[in-house]
């Protein structure tokens, strides 16, 4: 999970990764850039006092040292005028005088990007270039949106006047940085910008087809459609603004560009609740979908109006917009503490998507001035879902298909005794057809977790109490072995043997599991009174046989297998290391390091009933989060510990665990070998004594 969360935010950089503005402020409308570097600073913001000249044209333009100020980007919404304030409708020139360094060698351009609805640039009262066509009035006025690069004279000094217009939008004037930059620093910026964007629609149309796929295979994976519907709105916003890609292949009026930005923004937000919803529907309420649904839709009636009316929403719908992520957030959190299935990886993605939509809805009201970053982050939330819910989707397809006849002949009370999971791999869909006899050879994942000392433990208890112990602790393991898809073959005693058919992964995700769930019982029980338990945890992968073992008035299903009697032993060797989970060195080879848990080799040790020594390596994750972390933190310093240890160099191996348990009073591992290399160190002194 940790390895995910690293490349998700090392996708993030990448993607935004560019070259900052430098900002530079304009007093009176004037900047003076004579001893500015663009070698060191290639952009430069023209931010600050521009000359405001409302209901204006530039040929028009009359300057004095009175004129009005205006410090951009803004909105002229609200401008103080002495009939009043000023609304969104009208036309106004900006003007800004720059004086540029004398040793300019390349040909500096000017960045405009989209400013709803329309403007055009003259530079020393020539027109340059502009989006769309801003005039005086309704019938000449064309709105559009698009950025726009204008070359500069190569001249010193210029004037630069920005003449726009807005009969359309609810705000009016200029709400993006103007840039200044060499003309090929700008070309490539927004050539860049642009491609980002067809990268992240192209991801978006690829897990939407994907997912739409998934559904059309399983119809009741409600998910997949819902992943699909808010991959879809997130694809639409995506090339609705920003650089609007869309108008790269389609001329579409402005009129319909806009309406579609909107459209995709009222939606996404509910169509994300659905997805959430669909996937902890005990956790997220309905009632509540509801509203947002019914708020969307409301809106979406809106945008029958003229552009006026519904961009003012754009004011209002953030509140329901953020108030939505929210609620996400709370009923994630509370699926989290139950420790629903992937609830971390999905609270980390709803986190990422909040503070990208914060951060554009923030920057589309010209409050900051950063960049658009939700697509982004919408795009990292998805890959986390084809990640983490692949695999699970998958599984409970193949479950739903094989076993879906099989679970409505089979009561509740039958499969308490016996796995029905046992009865599947068997190959059987029927109890009545199970026989003495029956077998079959798998690959599969073992795990035995054996309470210590626990014979010493239970003799200080009652009959009953010792009942009631052991169930309280089984019901807090058992749901765990389950949730990550094994399944409990018998109850020896205190011990629990499990088996994991599907994936090595889940047998050791499980164990790190039970380990989390036996110290918040520990918690509990020093909280009655209690004395808190250990339990040690072996975990190996081979070939096993299961049966059915008996006579005919009497069976039982059962695992036979060289790999069991060696998971048994493995459990046996955590009491040697005083280690929690330990694992073959097999089991450590096959498995994947996409989990993000840490592990170090412990020894080769003999185990009873093999002629061969077995490496075991022990999991880290399992003990408490401090000291995990202490023993992560030195896990270099062991490895040359130990190497020395295997060389037989025992006197340098006996300083590094030495300085390992200086570090780590509580290391069991490091004490073993440390007291090993002490005994290796005297029986060297007396042979040599002796010889």
């Amino acid at each position: 999970m940790k390895k995910l969360i690293l490349f998700s935010l090392l996708f993030l950089v990448s993607c935004l990764s560019e070259e900052r503005n430098t900002i530079k402020e304009a007093k009176n409308g004037f900047i003076n850039l004579n001893q500015h570097s663009f070698q060191t600073d290639p952009f430069v913001a023209l931010m600050g006092e521009w000359k405001f000249y409302w209901n204006t044209a530039p040929t028009n333009i009359q300057e004095t040292n009175s004129d009005r100020i205006l410090n951009l980007p803004n909105h002229w919404n609200g401008y103080q005028m002495e009939y009043g304030k000023i609304s969104g409708f009208g036309h106004a020139s900006f003007r800004l005088h720059i004086q540029l360094p004398d040793d300019l060698q390349e040909t500096m351009a000017l960045t405009v990007h989209e400013q709803d609805t329309s403007y055009t640039i003259y530079i020393d009262g020539k027109y340059y270039g502009g989006s769309g066509v801003p005039a005086s009035n309704t019938n000449q006025f064309v709105p559009m949106v698009r950025s726009t690069i204008i070359v500069l004279p190569q001249q010193k000094n210029i004037t630069i006047d920005l003449y726009v217009a807005n009969y359309v939008h609810r705000k009016g004037g200029i709400w993006n940085d103007i840039v200044l930059s060499t003309y090929t620093k700008a070309e490539s910026r927004l050539t860049k910008h642009k491609m980002n964007e067809t990268i992240l629609c192209s991801i978006f149309a690829f897990v939407g087809i994907f997912f739409l796929v998934m559904y059309f295979y399983n119809r009741d994976g409600r998910q997949t459609l819902g992943i699909f519907l808010f991959s879809l709105a997130v694809l639409l916003r995506t090339i609705s603004t920003g650089e609007r890609i869309v108008l790269e292949f389609i001329d579409l009026p402005y009129w319909i560009l806009l309406r579609l930005e909107y459209l995709s923004w009222y939606w996404s937000a509910p169509l994300l609740y659905h997805y959430f919803y669909t996937i902890f529907p005990n956790e997220f309420s309905k009632k509540l979908g509801n509203v947002f649904y019914t708020l969307s839709a409301i809106l979406t009636l809106g945008l029958i109006l003229p552009p006026v009316y519904f961009t003012e929403t754009a004011s209002i719908y953030p509140i329901a917009f953020v108030l939505n992520g929210l609620f996400v957030l709370f009923y994630l959190f509370r699926a989290y503490q139950k420790n629903r299935m992937e609830a971390k990886p999905l609270l980390f993605g709803i986190g990422l998507i909040l503070v990208g939509a914060t951060n554009d809805v923030l920057h589309a009201e010209a409050i900051i001035h950063t960049t658009y970053i939700a697509p982004s982050t919408v795009v990292i939330f998805v890959f986390l879902q084809v990640f983490t819910f692949g695999r699970i989707v998958r599984q409970n397809i193949i479950k739903t298909l094989e076993f879906a006849e099989e679970q409505k002949q089979f009561s509740s009370s039958f499969s308490r005794f016996v796995p029905t999971e046992f009865l599947y791999h068997l190959g059987k869909d029927d109890i009545r057809q199970v026989d003495l006899g029956d077998q079959v050879q798998k690959r599969m994942t073992v795990l035995f977790a054996d309470i210590r000392s626990f014979t010493e433990f239970s003799e200080t208890l009652t009959p009953k109490e010792n009942f009631d112990f052991l169930n309280s602790y089984l019901q807090r393991v058992g749901p765990i072995i389950r949730h990550n898809n094994g399944f409990i073959d018998k109850f020896i005693g205190d011990a629990v043997m499990a088996l994991f058919p599907y994936n090595i992964n889940d047998a050791v995700k499980a164990a790190v599991e039970m380990q989390e769930a036996i110290r918040l019982y520990n918690h509990h029980r020093a909280n009655c009174g209690y004395i808190p338990i250990e339990v040690g945890i072996g975990i190996h992968t081979g070939n096993l046989t299961l049966g059915i073992l008996g006579e005919h008035k009497r069976m039982e299903g059962t695992v036979i297998s060289d790999a069991v009697n060696l998971a048994s032993r493995i459990e046996g060797i955590t009491k040697l290391f005083s280690s929690r989970i330990v694992i073959s060195a097999e089991t450590f080879i096959e498995s994947s390091d996409t989990l993000g848990f840490h592990y170090r080799l412990l020894d080769r040790v003999n185990i009873k009933g093999k002629t061969e020594s077995v490496f075991v390596v022990e999991v880290l994750d399992g003990y408490e989060p401090e000291k995990a972390n202490r023993l992560i933190s030195c896990l270099d310093d062991y490895t040359l510990s130990l190497d020395a240890y295997r060389r037989e160099d025992f006197e340098e191996a006996k300083q590094g665990f030495a300085s390992l348990l200086d570090k780590n009073p509580d290391d069991s591992v490091s004490r073993l070998f440390f007291e090993r290399c002490k005994d290796a160190l005297e029986r060297s002194k007396l042979e040599f004594g002796t010889s």
